[in-house]
C-alpha cells in the first residue's frame, strides 16, 4: 500500500474523519468509473458511489490492512453496484452526457476500450455491458474497462482465479453475440484481453 494511503487510513481508523475524506476524494473518480460503466447511468452511478462509501465508512473498522485498500474499498463499489442492479425494477438507461473520450489514451491497451473511435461508440458498447448477467458484467467491466489484472479482481469480487478467467471468457462471448446481434461495430481482432 502506498505510504500516503496507509498514513491515512491509520488516521482514520483513529477517528479522524478529514483522513477518511482524503481517501474518498482519491478514489472517488475511479470508484464511480466502475459503478458507472456496471450501471449504465450517471445519476444512479453517483448515487451508487456515495452508498458505497457510506457503507465504506461504517465497515471501516473492519479494514484489514493486510489487504490493499483499494481492493477492499472498490470491492465494496462492486457489491452495492450488484446490489442496484437486482433491486432495481426499471430499465438501465444510458446517460453520456459529461463522458469523455481521451482519444489521446486510445491507442493503449485496454481491452474493449481500445476499440472505441466516437461518444456513439461507447454509449453502444455501454449498452451492449448493461445486457449482460450481473455475473459477467463486473468482470468484464473490472478487466476490459478499467484494466485490473486478474488477481485484482479475484480479490474484489472474492471469486478463485479460475472462476474470474471463467467468466469472463464466458461473459466476452455473450458480449461479442449482443454487439452482434445489434450491428454493434468493432474490431476484427483483439475483443478483448485475455
Amino acid at each position: 500500500m502506498d505510504s500516503t494511503v496507509s498514513k491515512l487510513v491509520k488516521k482514520a481508523k483513529r477517528g479522524d474523519p478529514e483522513a477518511f475524506g482524503a481517501l474518498i476524494e482519491k478514489y472517488e473518480r475511479f470508484v464511480f468509473n466502475v459503478v458507472y460503466r456496471m450501471i449504465g447511468n450517471a445519476e444512479d452511478a453517483s448515487d451508487v458511489s456515495q452508498e458505497a462509501f457510506i457503507k465504506a465508512f461504517k465497515k471501516f473498522s473492519y479494514y484489514d490492512e493486510n489487504w490493499a485498500f483499494s481492493t477492499w474499498l472498490y470491492r465494496i463499489a462492486v457489491n452495492a453496484a450488484i446490489d442496484f442492479m437486482r433491486s432495481s425494477k426499471k430499465e438501465n438507461c444510458v446517460s453520456f452526457e459529461d463522458y469523455i473520450v481521451d482519444e489521446d489514451n486510445q491507442n493503449r491497451d485496454s481491452g474493449i476500450e481500445e476499440k472505441i473511435i466516437s461518444k456513439e461508440g461507447v454509449k453502444n458498447i455501454i449498452s451492449a455491458v448493461n445486457m449482460l448477467d450481473d455475473e459477467f458484467k463486473a468482470v468484464i467491466v473490472l478487466r476490459d474497462m478499467e484494466g485490473m489484472d486478474y488477481k485484482e479482481i479475484s480479490d474484489i469480487t472474492g471469486l478463485p482465479m479460475g472462476t474470474v478467467k471463467s467468466r469472463l471468457s464466458r461473459g466476452r462471448g455473450k458480449l461479442r453475440r449482443i454487439m452482434e446481434k445489434a450491428n454493434i461495430k468493432q474490431s476484427a481482432e483483439g475483443r478483448g484481453r485475455a
